[in-house]
């Protein structure tokens, strides 16, 4: 913002009037009347205008000074302070900016200090260096997958409305040694600063970097784990996922395993708020589950692709013990995918579960969405008979439960042929390789066709399309069922008899 917008008639200013008009009345009656000692008020006026100047320099200096002389006596103005996430840092800078961008003659301070806001206002910080106005602290965090930027770890906002709306003070800080985002809210009446906050955590949720991205829970051990206003200390940060695109050509599945996730998945999110008008609950629970390798995960990633208006959140692992947080970040950044991998290793049945508790409170928030919230939750597992009845046999938490196996003999070949199509396969027999491969998984067939390609490459020398031979697939599959008779053949999925 530019500095011209200062107010000048701040009451800060005027501490020397009457040192400087008297200064100037006699120096000016001294020169016209010829009173003595012209030069004493002389040097009295300068020493009142250097002080004033000084004081205008200040402005510059201080940060309550430049405070100061926009809003006056700011310290008997209530604050509001909240704390958030780390992963929520840049969300609610950019949304103390947009707020107060909507109001054209604020001025943006990027300054840090380490008191909190109440200790600046009431003057409580003495320390020059502590109410000096220095260049913040410039944090790196990711906006996207691939791009990263800087942002200030400390800043205020000083925003005077041209008509309508509350003034107020606005600052937004990174308090890194505890791994926190503060926002503090400083305005003359107590309702104007509860306003300014709700209008900034709004625009903030509303522009948040990770909507309708993919993007994926962790935890560690010095990040909270909370969205929005919970206030407990589970350590938690979100991570962006490089976004596959998918096309429909690319998933090879079953007709009827199509056709079942495009109406239960994909048409029921295209036609959500139709459904909801209906009378259905916005709320989605499905099941996929099936051997490994049998094209879960990637079907996942299709489905995050083909959904460009939802944001995808992937919980696996330590996550899934978290699940109170990650159903408010669904609940946030709505309309929301929710994939949660390899579920049968936390929800497990009741019966033989050590984390009882986290099964209860899954049950609980699977069960506290509202009818109109736009979630969706897709669980994976390779072992549905582990998963504890509640979810999986109980519609309304779980409506669909879909089965991904090992492909027929006519899935084999589309899958063979898409892997092949960047090479020169022409002598593949794709019959024979099918005949071979009954049984196998997804996986199992992609691998032999990369090790096939990595045989073909050390017989390559021409410079032309690398040629994939029956010999090198023949090599390959060798290779891949060897060293172990039965259990070696039953690798990735191998089918024995």
């Amino acid at each position: 913002m530019p500095l011209n917008q200062i107010n000048w008639t701040a009451p800060r200013l005027l501490v020397p009037p009457v040192a400087i008009v008297l200064g100037l009345v006699y120096l000016i009656a001294a020169l016209i009347a010829g009173l003595p000692y012209p030069g004493f008020a002389a040097l009295a006026t300068i020493a009142a205008a250097l002080y004033l100047v000084t004081q205008v320099l200040n402005i510059y200096r201080f940060i309550d000074r430049r405070i100061g002389a926009i809003f006056g006596h700011a310290h008997a103005w209530p604050i509001h302070t909240k704390s958030y996430p780390i992963y929520k840092f840049v969300d609610i800078y950019r949304g103390a900016q947009l707020y107060a961008a909507q109001h054209p003659r604020s001025i943006e301070i990027r300054s840090e200090h380490a008191g909190p806001l109440t200790m600046i206002l009431n003057g409580y910080v003495r320390a020059i260096a502590e109410r000096t106005i220095r260049a913040p602290t410039m944090v790196p965090r990711k906006i996207s997958y691939g791009e990263e930027q800087y942002f200030p770890a400390d800043s205020f906002w000083l925003v005077r409305p041209a008509g309508a709306g509350p003034r107020g003070i606005i600052r937004v800080r990174m308090a890194v040694r505890i791994r926190q985002v503060q926002i503090e809210v400083a305005a003359p009446e107590t309702a104007g600063a509860s306003a300014i906050v709700d209008a900034v955590t709004d625009l903030a949720s509303q522009h948040s970097i990770y909507r309708n991205r993919m993007i994926r829970v962790v935890f560690q051990p010095e990040v909270r784990d909370s969205y929005g206003d919970d206030e407990s200390y589970d350590p938690m940060d979100l991570m962006f996922y490089k976004e596959l695109a998918i096309d429909d050509d690319d998933i090879i599945l079953d007709d009827m395993v199509r056709g079942v996730i495009e109406r239960t998945v994909v048409d029921f999110h295209e036609r959500r708020d139709a459904l909801i008008r209906l009378g259905l609950p916005g709320k989605r629970g499905v099941l996929f589950y099936g051997p490994p390798g049998t094209g879960k995960t990637y079907t996942c990633k299709y489905l995050a692709h083909r959904l460009k208006t939802a944001t995808t959140i992937v919980a696996t692992g330590h996550a899934l013990l978290h699940m109170k947080a990650i159903c408010a970040i669904a609940k946030m950044l709505q309309p929301a995918l929710v994939l949660l991998e390899d579920v049968d290793l936390v929800f497990a049945d009741r019966e033989v579960n050590a984390y009882n508790t986290v099964l209860g409170e899954f049950i609980d928030q699977l069960d506290g969405f509202g009818e109109t919230d736009h979630v969706t939750f897709i669980l994976t597992t390779n072992a549905i008979e582990r998963i504890e009845a509640a979810i999986k046999d109980r519609p309304g938490r779980v409506s669909q439960c879909i089965y991904f196996g090992p492909p027929n003999a006519a899935l084999r070949r589309r899958y063979l042929q898409s892997l092949l199509r960047p090479y020169d396969a022409s002598a593949v027999q794709l019959d024979r390789v099918v005949g071979q491969t009954d049984g196998v998984s997804q996986a199992f067939l992609k691998e032999l066709v990369f090790r096939a390609v990595q045989i073909a490459s050390a017989d390559h020398h021409d410079g032309g399309s690398l040629a994939v031979t029956d010999s090198h697939v023949e090599t390959a599959l060798a290779e891949m069922t060897s060293g172990g008779g039965r259990a070696g053949k039953r690798i990735v999925g191998f089918h024995v008899e």
